[in-house]
């Protein structure tokens, strides 16, 4: 099966940068915005993980302030998230850019099959209504849109001679 980008680790560098700035406005809360953007950057470098080290572009924001990317070790392109392949994929085990590994999303790399169209993407819709609604924070109108959705999902679903197999691999722990 072609390794897909739901299979790997990720590293996401807005989610470093808000870190990175929660210290920074908590350290230097005065600081001017060359400061800020000095001290981001000194607070991104002490980020390391698989015992790797990044490389940091910024772009200034036309809001004020930078965002931050990485550059991919290998291509040295500007990316928001470096992606880490499971052990024994046969790819580098370090964080590349999915370029560089040949990574596609699961829906791009499985589009065309029959049973990932009809079976595991509702199933992924279902669990992200079921999730959406356990988070809370909806209004009734929006929670009853989202019932209805799933259910009609299931019904499509249970209906569809691949669910059977799938159901029946899945349960063997055949997938």
């Amino acid at each position: 099966m072609k390794l897909v980008l739901e299979n790997c680790s990720v590293i996401n560098c807005s989610h470093l940068q808000k870190a990175a700035r929660k210290i920074v406005n908590r350290d230097y809360p005065d600081a001017t915005s060359e400061e800020i953007h000095q001290h981001t950057e000194e607070e991104l470098r002490k980020f390391i993980a698989n015992e790797q080290t990044f490389e940091y572009t910024a772009v200034p924001n036309r809001l004020g302030g930078h965002r931050w990317f990485f550059s991919c070790p290998k291509c040295k392109t500007r990316v928001g998230k470096l992606f880490l392949p499971p052990d024994g994929s046969g790819l580098e085990h370090t964080y590349q850019c999915k370029n560089c590994l040949g990574l596609k999303n699961q829906s791009a790399a499985m589009g065309q099959n029959k049973v990932y169209r009809k079976v595991i993407r509702p199933l992924k819709r279902m669990k992200e209504i079921s999730d959406r609604i356990q988070r809370g924070h909806l209004t009734a109108d929006k929670i009853q849109i989202l019932l209805d959705e799933y259910d009609k999902l299931e019904a499509e679903v249970k209906s569809c001679p691949e669910y059977r197999l799938y159901a029946f691999k899945k349960k063997q722990g055949m997938i």
